[in-house]
């Protein structure tokens, strides 16, 4: 036989604002060490949190971060599809559930998550540009190169369009096709430096050891203490060298 415990109205309300409360500071506690970049300890915070309250959209969002920058890609996921389950037409969810598949190796599941962003959210040019990267990493290089030069038309200054699509040129070897973008990119931006690094990757691919050399010594000169720049001096080292055998025709620049 159980035993009938009474609990008058007056106390019930104070156990439930005591639990809110330790919710609130569990969850303030965990914004702090987010701000501090201590991941593992928010994660201990929001969890705790969750122990006092039930689970909201926002709280399932916030951990699904933490997870995600200490690369727990399948934990983030299960919070963001739970936080899916309560807010179904929230499109920073599914554009978060992209990043966290395609982060970890599921480009397929990525593309369906950036595709339902732009669904409700058709300006979010991330998303464009997420899920272009997803068709590139299905080996659908069209599909990518249609949604950059859409973005591209839509938005003639937005660099990071231009930089993308002259990437995925690159890996195509279609080296003159990328060369034209990111010389348009300094057009927008002359000191946006990884122009010239993409610049100089064109022209050694070109066996235009010249230029190559110009527009590597440009990117030095902004990034002088970068491990690309290590590189690049071995590759002009390199260069030199065949000059030197008189392997290849190159002007030496001053």
């Amino acid at each position: 036989m159980g035993i009938k415990v009474t609990c008058s109205e007056e106390k019930f309300e104070k156990f439930l604002q005591s639990a809110d409360n330790r919710e609130c500071e569990h969850f303030k506690l965990a914004r702090k060490f987010m701000n501090q970049k201590n991941y593992r300890q928010a994660i201990k915070e929001y969890l705790m949190s969750m122990i006092f309250t039930k689970p909201d959209t926002a709280l399932y969002k916030e951990i699904s971060k933490a997870y995600k920058q200490i690369k727990c890609y399948d934990k983030a996921i299960n919070h963001l599809v739970k936080a899916k389950t309560l807010s179904r037409f929230d499109s920073e969810i599914y554009y978060e559930l992209g990043l966290n598949h395609l982060l970890n190796a599921n480009s397929q599941e990525a593309r369906k998550n950036f595709i339902r962003t732009i669904k409700l959210n058709p300006s979010n040019i991330n998303a464009q540009i997420q899920l272009a990267i997803s068709h590139e990493l299905l080996g659908e290089e069209d599909m990518a190169l249609s949604i950059y030069q859409k973005i591209i038309e839509e938005n003639p200054r937005y660099i990071p369009a231009y930089n993308h699509k002259a990437g995925l040129y690159i890996t195509l070897e279609m080296y003159n096709e990328a060369s034209y973008l990111f010389y348009q990119i300094l057009n927008i931006n002359p000191a946006y430096y990884r122009a010239n690094l993409g610049l100089g990757i064109c022209f050694d691919k070109m066996n235009k050891f010249s230029r190559a050399i110009r527009y590597y010594k440009k990117y030095i000169a902004r990034k002088p203490h970068s491990d690309t720049t290590k590189s690049l001096v071995g590759r002009i080292c390199e260069i030199y060298a065949l000059k030197r055998n008189k392997k290849v025709d190159l002007k030496i620049i001053k």
